[in-house]
């Protein structure tokens, strides 16, 4: 029996892994992929973050499915870890996610001259997340893979505060 993953879990890895590339449906119907980087946890909840006048976000107002995915090429090439996930972005108004995410990212808070009311900073966070991630040590010859799903997640983070 393979250990849950935890929201904590996937955090790390993305933290790990440091870029991540974001598939979208583009408005011409066509996918669309570009490097997004996963920025905090809050509430259960992963948050990214983007700009109203970039595609990225007209695309996910417009359909709201994306997948990620992300790996980490070690030297020990059997080490490497990786993530690949399809979820659904919401978009929240959240000024304390804001702050966090600006206290995280050097770029962010530069971008956004350390405004939380910037109107192009827009947040999302992720939601009905499935997938498959492979921690560092946890490969196997016939695959190390651990899927990975939302309510799995939510329950072991939960049982986790207890």
């Amino acid at each position: 029996m393979t250990d849950k993953i935890t929201l904590e879990d996937v955090a790390r890895q993305l933290d790990n892994i440091g870029l991540q590339f974001m598939a979208t449906i583009g408005l011409d119907g066509k996918p669309k992929v570009r490097p997004m980087q996963y920025m905090v946890t809050y509430e259960n909840k992963l948050w990214f973050c983007t700009n109203s006048k970039k595609e990225v976000y007209a695309e996910l107002t417009a359909n709201p499915y994306l997948e990620l995915c992300g790996s980490k090429l070690e030297t020990d090439e059997i080490k490497t870890s990786w993530i690949r996930f399809s979820a659904e972005a919401v978009f929240a108004d959240d000024l304390h996610v804001k702050e966090l995410i600006m206290k995280k990212s050097k770029i962010v808070y530069e971008l956004y001259k350390d405004d939380i009311n910037n109107p192009i900073f827009k947040v999302f966070y992720i939601k009905n997340l499935k997938g498959v991630m492979d921690k560092p040590g946890s490969r196997q010859r016939t695959g190390g893979e651990q899927q990975l799903q939302q309510t799995d997640i939510i329950r072991a983070v939960t049982r986790n505060k207890d």
